[in-house]
């Protein structure tokens, strides 16, 4: 009995300390107050990783897992090793975990990605692939995309940028991107067209430059500002060529965090503004106002998502700027073309999930209008498995009267 109240008081007296390199199954009796990463480190890694690091919040510490996690740590940040210490938490029996990254090694500087790649059985696939380079603190980027489920339309083509992430302090940014797209129209949109001339009509090509530069206002509040310079070739009714070219702006708030409980939460929202005006030699003028916000809460295996969009076209936008209802992302389950083969100058949207372990229940609930017509309320309702990878698979019907064909989606999508 001595020897064990000696050994508990030894133990209290080393956590005391600045740290101690965790070691052993004597220190599961303690409950995790927090975990950390030196340097940092929190931010670099991926988001799966912070998910299971902020699981080991609020509950006993287990020196197994928190060895497993620890070897993610050092893969992901590259390190020759990472040491575990706990420190005494700011309650009894409780201790905050550091995971202190030591000898990174220089990441690669080179790296190809797949953003997207998704199948839908309405829109058929739409693909994204990009390389990028680094030279020194610069990226230099390259992608292919053919893309579907976006836009009205399906355009195919490539992307190019440059990306600066620090300019002089990490707080400030600096982003050049160039776009070159072919594209081709659903004949649904072809149709509805003639019947619309209060439309901008088609085109063949469409090319982007948009230099953007990014303000970390106060961490997680970011601000984006640039201008989008968009040059299109008409089809009808004779081929000429159209600018819209137009002020950006973007605030986005982007936080990750875990309560006294171990529960995580995850909230994600924006505002853009793409305001197209005379004063930059556009042919068009209109402000394109949008917003869109995601909350996501998560204990053990369950997960409650829900997500809103709402947007608001004013003057006269090309096509590619016009509200869509009916793809991977909204209204699963309906088509796009039958929802509005034009799409709409106004959006409301909204989305509740349930997930548990890796299989997913939604439903999907949208109203698109436009200057001439509303379509109404639409509903839909859909059932499928999502991996931590970002990979899923799902079956989505459209809520109506009559015979409801499903859509069918998989792929991955980031």
């Amino acid at each position: 009995m001595i020897c064990r109240s000696l050994l508990s008081f030894v133990l209290m007296a080393l956590l005391g300390a600045t740290g101690l390199q965790s070691q052993g199954n004597v220190n599961s009796r303690y409950t995790v107050e927090r975990v950390d990463i030196s340097d940092g480190g929190m931010s670099r890694i991926s988001r799966t990783l912070q998910e299971d690091l902020t699981r080991l919040i609020g509950a006993k510490l287990d020196p197994q897992k928190l060895d497993q996690l620890a070897r993610r740590v050092r893969k992901e940040l590259n390190a020759r090793f990472v040491q575990q210490k706990l420190v005494r938490g700011t309650q009894p029996e409780q201790v905050i975990v550091l995971l202190d990254v030591k000898g990174r090694r220089q990441p690669t500087n080179f790296d190809v990605k797949i953003p997207k790649a998704v199948y839908s059985s309405k829109q058929g696939v739409s693909i994204e692939a990009e390389s990028s380079v680094k030279v020194a603190s610069n990226w230099f980027k390259l992608g292919l995309v053919s893309d579907g489920d976006e836009l009205v339309e399906r355009f195919t083509g490539l992307r190019a940028g440059y990306d600066r992430p620090s300019l002089g302090t990490d707080r400030v940014g600096l982003a050049f991107n160039f776009a070159s797209f072919h594209q081709k129209w659903n004949p649904d949109t072809e149709l509805a067209l003639a019947a619309r001339p209060d439309v901008p009509g088609v085109y063949r090509t469409r090319q982007e430059f948009a230099p953007t530069v990014s303000f970390v206002i106060a961490e997680p509040l970011t601000l984006s500002v640039g201008t989008s310079f968009q040059r299109f070739e008409t089809q009808f009714p004779a081929a000429r060529t159209e600018s819209a070219n137009a002020l950006m702006t973007t605030l986005r708030l982007s936080e990750r965090f875990a309560d006294s409980r171990g529960d995580n939460h995850e909230v994600d929202a924006g505002y853009s503004l793409r305001a197209a005006t005379k004063v930059l030699g556009s042919d068009f003028v209109y402000a394109r106002h949008q917003i869109d916000a995601r909350y996501s809460f998560k204990r053990d295996e369950h997960t409650i998502s829900a997500k809103f969009l709402l947007g608001r076209l004013s003057g006269t936008a090309p096509l590619f700027d016009r509200f869509v209802l009916g793809n991977t992302r909204t209204l699963r389950g309906w088509n796009k073309f039958e929802v509005d083969p034009l799409g709409g100058t106004s959006v409301t949207h909204g989305s509740l999930e349930y997930a548990y372990h890796w299989v997913q229940f939604f439903y999907d609930v949208g109203v698109l209008r436009d200057r001439v017509r509303d379509t109404g309320t639409k509903h839909s309702l859909g059932v499928g498995v999502r991996s931590k990878s970002g990979m899923f698979l799902a079956m989505a019907f459209p809520v109506r009267s009559g015979r409801a064909a499903p859509m069918f989606m998989a792929g991955t999508e980031f």
